[in-house]
């Protein structure tokens, strides 16, 4: 079997049945749609009111997604992939603009966030999220608008880069993160004054 027929096999299994019903559709639809925003106010959050741990963590995540988005964004429109809809394959729920399908954004962001946090001392969170990310992975491919090796793609790519990544991240990071912080210090004292941020 080729990987393109592997590829394609797998799709129909996990895209949207004819069957489903339409609490699983309303759930996919919000994970593979709204999740990603979820996570934004969360990181918001917690940099806001998190110490420098925390902080140090949200950097990191930042900063690897950051490399492995770029890298996804590159390849997207470089090879410009058809996605599902655009070759009439399977059933589509949500809409979604005609570009290149392989490697998948959404999973190069979820997977970037939670590869930095498992190869950190928040591995048990790490385990987390990158469950979350491969829900995520289900979702898109559910709702019809990307392949299974969108998803598989983009994990590798963010798995070399963080991986590729870390000899540096553990040399520069305290120096990094004192710029950071005292950039954050500057641009919010009153407010940490006030003790509403940290």
């Amino acid at each position: 079997m080729s990987v393109e027929q592997l590829n394609l096999d797998l799709f129909y299994l996990l895209n949207v049945p004819d069957h489903a019903s339409i609490w699983m559709i309303n759930y996919a639809c919000l994970i593979a749609h709204d999740l990603v925003y979820v996570f934004l106010l969360m990181f918001a959050i917690a940099w806001l009111r998190g110490n420098r741990d925390v902080k140090t963590g949200i950097i990191k995540a930042f900063i690897f997604t950051a490399i492995t988005l770029s890298i996804s964004e590159v390849l997207s429109a470089v090879l410009n992939t058809p996605r599902p809809f655009v070759m009439d394959v399977g059933r589509t729920l949500i809409e979604h603009a005609p570009t290149g399908s392989f490697p998948s954004n959404h999973m190069s962001i979820f997977s970037g966030i939670a590869l930095a946090y498992y190869f950190s001392p928040h591995r048990d969170l790490g385990r987390i999220l990158l469950w979350t990310a491969w829900l995520v992975a289900w979702s898109r491919i559910y709702v019809g608008v990307h392949f299974p090796i969108d998803m598989v793609g983009a994990f590798l790519i963010s798995l070399v880069v963080n991986l590729a990544g870390l000899p540096l991240w553990w040399k520069y990071q305290d120096k990094l993160m004192d710029l950071i912080l005292s950039i954050h210090h500057f641009l919010f004292t009153h407010f940490i004054r006030m003790g509403w941020i940290k």
